[in-house]
């Protein structure tokens, strides 16, 4: 690709192209847009959108409106909201089983978190840049405002696990409980550890900002076995067999998401905490992603992944208080 053949466009032109695209301008209108694309978002993160309304043969888009992609970017960024505030309520729930765990073990929280260090370049690393960083900040009168630059100032390297887990990033955390539970093993720990890597694709997505519901189509092979023999031993879907709840999660996104929904079911042990969560999301699912239904009526794509997605929910707000 060159500036020749995708030259840049301005805002007017960006409009003229979608309208070429088959893109109407009807319900949200032409000035409104040309606002829109100014203030509120930008040409090349809408477009993503368009592949949900991409017509089979055609390179074109049907039934589509700019109103569509307006919409469908703000459920893009609720969804996106509630993701991070999942993952962080997930990532709280397991710092504290493994500071539960801790507790009840013989390990003195000093050994363990030098042998992960040892074994992980990765996180040494970074630790290793954060340290020195904070010891110009230091050098140079500045001071320090998290919590996180207050432990490593004060510790540096002789890291218990309870300093540890305040100052890790979420990936590393993830693999360091891995390295703890292979030393004490745990089943709680043993029926999610496979999907954790999940979990942390969709947390990094979401908190990038990547445009989640721009691909709705089957993109992976393989969903997530122990989610998918869990739902179908639930019977959350009746008269249905594990091959439907296996198509149904064959996207990326609504994979990782419904993990990480189970996973946070199975490790949360305060069932207001659950409720809470689960009526929010209901709530997010029954109001906003639904105020402008009319939009997606033609698309079963989108009616299908969400259905799917709804009876999961509903399951869980209903539930929750009693499964693990």
């Amino acid at each position: 690709m060159s500036k020749e053949n995708k030259p840049k466009l301005s805002i007017t032109q960006q409009i003229e192209l979608l309208k070429q695209k088959g893109v109407c301008f009807e319900i949200y209108k032409e000035q409104d847009a040309y606002k829109f694309l100014q203030n509120n978002s930008y040409f090349f993160r809408l477009k993503e959108y368009l592949h949900i309304f991409k017509a089979p043969i055609s390179k074109n888009y049907e039934n589509i409106d700019f109103a569509h992609l307006v919409d469908l970017s703000t459920i893009d960024m609720h969804i996106r909201r509630f993701i991070i505030r999942l993952s962080l309520d997930i990532e709280h729930t397991l710092k504290t089983k493994i500071m539960r765990d801790f507790s009840s073990s013989n390990d003195d929280g000093y050994e363990i978190v030098n042998e992960f260090l040892q074994n992980n370049t990765y996180t040494r690393e970074f630790l290793e840049k954060n340290i020195s960083k904070i010891k110009k900040l230091c050098d140079n009168n500045k001071d320090l405002y998290l919590p996180s630059q207050y432990i490593l100032h004060k510790y540096k390297w002789d890291l218990a696990i309870w300093n540890f887990v305040e100052i890790v990033q979420f990936g590393s955390f993830l693999e360091f409980a891995n390295y703890f539970y292979q030393r004490y093993k745990n089943l709680e720990f043993n029926s999610i550890k496979n999907s954790l890597f999940n979990i942390k694709c969709l947390r990094n997505a979401a908190a990038h900002n990547n445009c989640l519901l721009s691909n709705l189509n089957d993109n992976i092979k393989n969903p997530q076995k122990q989610v998918v023999d869990e739902i179908f031993r639930r019977k959350i879907f009746k008269n249905k067999g594990s091959n439907y709840i296996k198509n149904n999660m064959k996207n990326r996104v609504v994979n990782d998401f419904v993990v990480a929904i189970f996973v946070y079911n199975a490790v949360c042990k305060s069932t207001k905490m659950k409720a809470n969560c689960f009526n929010d999301l209901w709530e997010l699912f029954t109001t906003r992603i639904l105020q402008n239904a009319r939009f997606y009526h033609k698309n079963k794509l989108v009616v299908r992944r969400y259905i799917f997605c709804l009876k999961l929910i509903k399951y869980m707000k209903h539930n929750s208080d009693i499964v693990s």
